[in-house]
């Protein structure tokens, strides 16, 4: 046992250290070593090359939320960070406010878990709209519920 690293404010050898500090071994005496470890005052420090390993890989940038449709039927959008935030962020605004983020939405997943989630009719219907502007339809007088918008992710 080489070198340790401080886990808790303390005093060895009349040092202070801080957690996080390196704590040479020669600052504990060698029959104290386990208790103190025990007392999680220290830890042993991890050698240079375990500490330089890899990073772990990034979250996955889609993943699968199943939605039932108004029908009964689950259809599986795959989903991306983005879409989940935009629809939390219409549930959380007023009717008034949700209506004009819907309106810029322009990813056709987004707009299912909006139509999914959201049980306002005023908002079911602007994604609905919003997605028929989407896919080059002209308005539509749908209130949603229904099928997924076409074009949208998961198909």
């Amino acid at each position: 046992m080489g070198v340790f690293t401080c886990t808790k404010p303390a005093t060895f050898a009349g040092v202070k250290y801080m957690p996080g500090d390196t704590v040479p071994a020669e600052a504990i005496p060698a029959d104290r070593v386990g208790a103190v470890i025990r007392l999680g005052l220290i830890a042993e420090a991890q050698p240079a090359a375990e500490a330089q390993r890899e990073p772990e890989p990034p979250a996955p940038t889609t993943f699968t939320v199943p939605v039932t449709l108004e029908d009964g039927t689950v259809y599986d959008a795959t989903v991306t960070p983005e879409a989940v935030v935009e629809l939390v962020a219409v549930l959380q605004t007023t009717v008034e406010g949700a209506t004009a983020r819907v309106k810029a939405i322009t990813d056709g997943t987004a707009l299912i878990l909006i139509d999914a989630c959201d049980s306002r009719k005023t908002i079911k219907k602007a994604a609905a709209t919003r997605a028929a502007e989407l896919e080059g339809k002209p308005g539509t007088e749908e209130t949603g519920g229904g099928e997924p918008p076409a074009g949208g992710e998961g198909e």
